[in-house]
């Protein structure tokens, strides 16, 4: 026979129990739907095909198509500095200037020099028609006055030698002097980068440049690699190639130009690679799929990618086979066909089913 105390014990377990699976429900309802909510930003690319042959890849540095470093034909203090590192200028700018007291002082001087010397010579002229100068004395002031003309051009040309004008629209790339230092002629005072673009140059072996076959148009599927972004591939085209080698190291500077992309600076002196098609191979090679490096994860010896579905925009793993190479580009197998879609980077952070959105940088 039960008592009252059993029949409570028992109706408080069950009422406990009830609670407890009540709340598992709840939180397990809860996580799904945080789960659910969230959505990770992911850089995300369409798999395309890409011509396969062999890339060769150098390094590079970059150049400015434009560059040009200013200095002062005359010597003397500086006394104004009108610009800094990275500011912009537009042509025709003064961008510093010299003390020019004793520059007006010798140019007043040659001018009044020039003055009585030109007034001494139109004399003789008159003189010289009246019989009253002999011819010798007409040449010797003439000859004085074309002096002094000369050494007042020389002074003119000093004062103006003694301003620094930007020659062209663009920005400050160095400053290397500064107020109240002596300058001597010659020094490299300020680097102005104009507007034209940038350039990368690498040095070619001419085991490369022999077996290259001719092209009737220049190659457009070359690419640099900046050492500060290796995650962004930025097209480059053929420009021109020296003809001389270097004795050095008998080598070729081979010169490929490019547009700045949006959302990167470039600057001159940094450092690339510069990825293009061996010249001496046909382009007759058949089409393969390729992925970038920072798409690929690797769960033991088994390489895979995170596959998007276009529709519901959610991750699922697949596996792939890739070609054995080097680069930021690695040729695919198996595993991918063109038109599918993949997370391009931050894959480690990716788990199967989650929902993923275009990453951007608005």
């Amino acid at each position: 026979m039960r008592t009252k105390s059993s029949c409570f014990n028992i109706y408080s377990l069950t009422l406990a129990s009830v609670f407890l699976l009540a709340a598992c429900d709840s939180e397990t309802s809860s996580t799904e739907k945080n789960k659910e909510a969230l959505v990770r930003p992911a850089k995300l690319i369409e798999i395309g095909q890409t011509v396969s042959g062999e890339l060769l890849n150098y390094p590079a540095v970059i150049q400015s198509r434009q560059l040009s470093v200013l200095s002062f034909e005359v010597g003397g203090m500086l006394k104004e500095l009108m610009v800094i590192e990275a500011q912009k200028v537009n042509k025709g700018d003064v961008l510093a200037k010299l003390d020019q007291r004793d520059l007006l002082a010798k140019l007043t001087s040659a001018r009044a020099q020039f003055k009585n010397a030109n007034i001494e010579y139109q004399r003789a002229l008159r003189l010289i028609k009246q019989d009253a100068i002999s011819s010798s004395k007409l040449e010797e002031r003439k000859s004085k006055r074309d002096v002094n003309k000369s050494q007042l051009e020389t002074a003119k040309k000093a004062l103006q030698d003694s301003v620094l004008i930007a020659p062209f629209s663009g920005a400050i790339a160095k400053v290397s002097i500064k107020k109240r230092q002596i300058i001597q002629p010659g020094e490299p005072a300020i680097t102005i980068l104009g507007k034209q673009g940038l350039e990368a140059k690498i040095n070619l072996p001419s085991s490369i440049l022999a077996k290259a076959e001719r092209q009737e148009k220049p190659a457009t599927d070359s690419y640099l690699v900046l050492d500060a972004a290796p995650d962004r591939q930025i097209p480059v085209i053929f420009k021109e190639a020296s003809l001389e080698a270097d004795e050095a190291t008998q080598t070729y500077a081979i010169t490929f130009s490019f547009d700045t992309p949006k959302g990167l600076t470039i600057l001159p002196g940094m450092n690339a690679v510069v990825w293009f098609k061996d010249p001496s191979k046909s382009n007759t090679n058949l089409s393969k799929l390729s992925v970038p490096l920072t798409a690929i994860a690797i769960d033991g010896e088994q390489k895979y990618v995170w596959l998007v579905d276009k529709d519901s925009m959610k991750v699922s793993r697949r596996d792939i086979m890739i070609e054995a190479g080097v680069g930021v580009n690695l040729n695919i197998t198996s595993g991918l066909q063109s038109g599918e879609m993949i997370v391009a980077a931050g894959v480690s952070s990716l788990s199967e089913g989650m929902k993923v959105r275009s990453w951007s940088k608005d």
